[in-house]
């Protein structure tokens, strides 16, 4: 399935809009606020989503839906491009779309029950790109989903250690960056693990390098499968020191899935 923006007016991007052009979606936050309209950059048409001033999350201050599957699958590919405006803040980091299942844990939801998983796209500091994953092996005691550090190199998942998270406001040549202005396409494929097994894989792209190669458990049944797209862009993080001083702008196109 390919999404465009390109044969929609100049303004608003609306609810019947969304439900017209993602055809099985709910949990729409945003959409109905007025965050979300279609511009043109550089002579196409986009999607441009607002991040409210002050906000963090998807229900006040930035924009999500949860777009279903019409054939579910234990393998998938998602890709889009997404570029962040020119004078872009990235503050301490927030979400991009990404792929789950099942009950698409998020929001420091448990995963002990093993039913459903949730990989999303994350950017940190200065722009500093990760896959953010709940999997069947996070560790409990961490809260929330487990980070994944995009790599140019060692790429196998290198999970961000509590040593380091004062240092990704540092630029390092091996780590991946979003960089304001500039289009990027992030592409990601997921295939869940035979229950039992560790053989699921989670590999990413980013402008067509590979920097993530990674197995994990994403179940322990077949109760569930990769049945939907998580469309999330908000600024959070769980408190205000995540949240931008002024409105921000991320602009997407060319969304593709397949499985």
């Amino acid at each position: 399935m390919n999404i465009s923006f390109k044969n929609f007016p100049i303004g608003p991007y609306t609810e019947k809009m969304l439900a017209e052009q993602w055809s099985r979606v709910n949990l729409s936050r945003g959409v109905a606020d007025g965050r979300c309209s279609i511009v043109e950059l550089d002579g196409e048409k986009v999607l441009e989503t607002t991040h409210q001033a002050g906000k963090v999350g998807p229900i006040d201050g930035g924009v999500s839906w949860r777009y279903k599957f019409t054939k579910p699958g234990d393998t998938y590919t998602a890709e889009y491009k997404v570029r962040v405006a020119d004078d872009f803040n990235f503050v301490k980091g927030g979400k991009l779309p990404g792929m789950c299942g099942g009950s698409s844990p998020a929001g420091g939801a448990s995963t002990k029950e093993a039913d459903g998983f949730s990989a999303r796209i994350m950017w940190r500091e200065i722009g500093t790109l990760e896959n953010y994953i709940y999997h069947m092996d996070r560790v409990e005691r961490k809260n929330w989903g487990t980070d994944y550090l995009w790599q140019k190199s060692i790429n196998t998942g290198e999970e961000i250690k509590d040593s380091e998270w004062n240092t990704l406001d540092k630029v390092d040549n091996n780590h991946i960056y979003l960089v304001p202005g500039k289009w990027h396409t992030i592409k990601t494929y997921i295939k869940l693990n035979t229950p039992g097994k560790s053989d699921g894989q989670t590999i990413s792209w980013f402008d067509d390098e590979e920097v993530l190669n990674m197995n994990l458990r994403f179940r322990r049944d077949l109760s569930f499968s990769i049945d939907s797209f998580r469309f999330t862009t908000f600024f959070g993080g769980d408190d205000n020191s995540w949240a931008p001083s002024k409105n921000e702008m991320i602009y997407f196109k060319d969304f593709d899935f397949s499985i």
